[in-house]
């Protein structure tokens, strides 16, 4: 297995395609003081287990973080923002495995998804867990090893054996962490990610013509359930996200380029400079070129 940086977008999603649709799982090798391994703050759609198997690696995802040594591993959720950085002079190597939900369960609702893994993946308070010494811990530990092995080999057969493995695993995640699932977020897991879907879609298209169909095209879904999906998710609607990130960027081009307000309208997807105006005077309670004036003033002082 070799060891690759990690490489991500401007939303922090990794660029990793792990595994394929037909197994959409795999397995990585990384070394946390090479250049573009260690200190990338990134996300996935895949959940990830890893296992520190040289040295010691600081793990930070969600509000936690924690230093884990040789043996130790931790379990990171879908979607969750994280990175792993080096401990001092200490060498930092571990494995994960990435897997994607449908793996454990199919994506029609079932007991098994309703029960056991759509409660875990919304839990607030499971975003990243620790696997250090208890035995429970120690045996998803074992379990990642074993998965490695079958990975590596590719034996007929190796994606029944991980995927049995990995439904334990689930099971001793489940019945250990009951009292962090009964936090669950009241946001079904499909509408988050569809969500997070629309959203990376307009943070990268924000410049172009959009309209609601586009973004609704993304997840195959409706203009009507895009808008109620994202309402739900984000108390936005797809349109005023948009308008949001085109106001954003337009700050950082107002006061860190010579661009006049009709460019900085045009770069970031207003169609006239009358509606970028317009807009940008209603959110932000003065005009483009006030705002360009007055952070030039504070600037100077």
């Amino acid at each position: 297995m070799k060891a690759r940086p990690i490489l991500i977008d401007d939303t922090k999603k990794e660029l990793t395609h792990h595994g394929t649709r037909e197994f959409p799982l795999s397995m990585d090798l990384q070394q946390v003081r090479a250049p573009g391994h260690g200190g990338v703050d990134h996300w996935h759609r895949e959940i990830q287990i890893l296992l520190v198997t040289k040295g010691a690696v600081r793990v930070r995802a969600g509000e936690g973080g924690w230093v884990l040594s040789e043996g130790q591993g931790a379990f990171i959720n879908s979607g969750v923002l994280h990175q792993a950085d080096p401990v001092e002079e200490m060498p930092g190597v571990y494995v994960c495995v990435n897997f994607a939900p449908e793996l454990l369960c199919g994506p029609v609702a079932d007991g098994i998804r309703s029960e056991y893994v759509e409660p875990l993946l919304e839990s607030r308070d499971l975003a990243c867990i620790p696997l250090r010494d208890s035995p429970w811990e120690q045996e998803i530990c074992q379990a990642v090893r074993e998965i490695w092995v079958l990975y590596e080999d590719a034996d007929f057969g190796y994606e029944l054996e991980i995927k049995s493995i990995l439904l334990h695993v689930w099971r001793l995640l489940a019945v250990n962490l009951q009292g962090g699932i009964s936090g669950a977020a009241d946001i079904p897991f499909v509408d988050r990610q569809r969500a997070r879907e629309m959203k990376n879609f307009i943070e990268r298209n924000y410049s172009q013509h959009l309209d609601l169909a586009d973004i609704a095209e993304v997840c195959h879904i409706s203009r009507g359930e895009c808008c109620r999906v994202f309402k739900r998710v984000s108390d936005l609607t797809p349109v005023q996200y948009l308008i949001n990130i085109r106001l954003e960027r337009s700050l950082a081009l107002l006061t860190g380029t010579s661009l006049s307000v009709a460019e900085v309208g045009e770069r970031v997807g207003f169609g006239t400079t009358s509606h970028f105006i317009a807009v940008f005077r209603r959110k932000m309670g003065m005009t483009p070129r006030t705002y360009r004036e007055k952070h030039r003033k504070t600037e100077e002082c």
